[in-house]
C-alpha cells in the first residue's frame, strides 16, 4: 500500500508540538494597563492639570505636596498597607513607579488588586428574611400555623388608599358606580 509510509512516518508528538502555541503571560496586559496609567499621569502633570477627575493624583491649595495613587483600571494598588501616598514631586514618584513595574517588582501589588476585586462581596446564600413583627400590623392575632383567619382580616384597619376611596365616597366626589 502506497499510504502505509505516512502511518508509519506521522508522529502525533510533533504535530502536538507544531498546533501549540505559547502560553500568554497575562502579566504584560496587566502591567501595560498599569503603565499607560502612569504614562496619562505624567502627561497631565506635564501639561499643568491640577485635579484630573479619576486621576491619579490631588493637589489642594495651601499644601505643598500631592497626594498619589497607582491604579490598575479603577483598583488602587495596595503596597505595604496603603493605597495611597504623600510626595512633594509626583512626576519624579511617577517615574520611579514606572521603573517599578516595567520590572516586575510590583506584579505581587497587581495581583492582589484584581484578584480582590470579589473579597468584599459576600458570597454563599442569601440570608433569609426576617418574619414581620405582628406588633406592626394592629388587630392582627397569627395562629399556630401563621396564617390569621378570614374573620381577623376583615376587622383589620383599611389601609391608607382604602381611607382616601371611603372618604371620597362620603364627600360625593364619585360614586361606586362609576368606578
Amino acid at each position: 500500500m502506497p499510504v502505509e509510509f505516512i502511518k508509519q512516518l506521522h508522529q502525533a508528538s510533533l504535530e502536538k508540538a507544531w498546533n501549540a502555541r505559547p502560553a500568554k503571560d497575562p502579566m504584560l496586559k496587566r502591567r501595560q494597563n498599569v503603565l499607560s496609567r502612569i504614562d496619562v499621569a505624567l502627561a497631565q502633570l506635564k501639561s499643568g492639570e491640577i485635579n484630573p477627575p479619576r486621576g491619579n493624583y490631588q493637589t489642594r491649595d495651601n499644601f505643598n505636596g500631592v497626594r498619589v495613587q497607582l491604579k490598575c483600571g479603577q483598583r488602587a494598588l495596595r503596597i505595604d498597607g496603603r493605597d495611597h501616598w504623600f510626595v512633594e514631586d509626583a512626576a519624579t514618584f511617577f517615574s520611579y513607579a514606572r521603573e517599578a513595574v516595567g520590572s516586575g517588582q510590583l506584579d505581587g501589588a497587581i495581583i492582589d488588586a484584581l484578584e480582590g476585586k470579589d473579597k468584599d462581596k459576600v458570597t454563599g446564600p442569601a440570608p433569609e428574611s426576617k418574619p414581620h413583627d405582628s406588633e406592626k400590623v394592629p388587630n392582627l392575632n397569627v395562629v399556630p400555623d401563621g396564617k390569621a383567619s378570614v374573620d381577623e382580616l376583615l376587622a383589620a384597619e383599611p389601609g391608607k388608599f382604602a381611607r382616601r376611596y371611603e372618604k371620597l365616597l362620603a364627600a360625593g366626589m364619585f360614586s361606586e358606580s362609576t368606578l
